[in-house]
């Protein structure tokens, strides 16, 4: 199979059924084509078709394709995170330190990482807490304002 009707099925496959791993799309493949990809493969073709697994209204979470105004949709989810959910933000050289609401930080982490920062090493949420590394102590406060449109104040 060509590699574009790969990511035609796939992206069907994505939207007619609540996906939950990538090895479900392998084997729905191989169970009605017959065709053995690795998850490796699929992955790639996820990532190139913008297909990524997020949270559903039931709390679940599920493959779903991202459209191109997901940097808008959330900023905007940020902006009422930090104004609801964030309880305080550190700024200690080239890193973010977020304190959240009890079960906010990994929805909030959510949406950072859907911002694609390049200022933006990496990030790691647990319940409450998010790190956020970024490449320099200027590029710390820049971040800040991408993500919230606030200017860091220590406090």
């Amino acid at each position: 199979m060509k590699k574009s009707k790969r990511l035609d099925l796939i992206s069907i496959i994505v939207k007619e059924n609540d996906i939950h791993s990538k090895a479900e799309i392998v084997d729905l493949i191989n169970d009605y084509f017959g065709i053995k990809y690795s998850v490796s493969t699929i992955s790639k073709d996820l990532d190139e078709l913008n297909i990524y697994k997020m949270p559903t209204a039931n709390n679940d979470r599920c493959y779903q394709k991202i459209e191109a105004n997901v940097q808008h949709e959330a900023k905007s989810k940020l902006k009422q995170f930090y104004e609801e959910e964030i309880e305080k933000v550190t700024i200690k050289e080239n890193y973010l330190i977020i304190k959240a609401s009890p079960g906010f930080a990994q929805s909030i982490n959510f949406f950072i990482d859907l911002m694609h920062l390049d200022e933006i090493l990496g990030t790691i949420a647990g319940n409450d807490t998010i790190l956020i590394l970024s490449k320099s102590a200027e590029y710390a406060h820049f971040v800040h304002y991408k993500l919230f449109n606030h200017t860091y104040i220590a406090s």
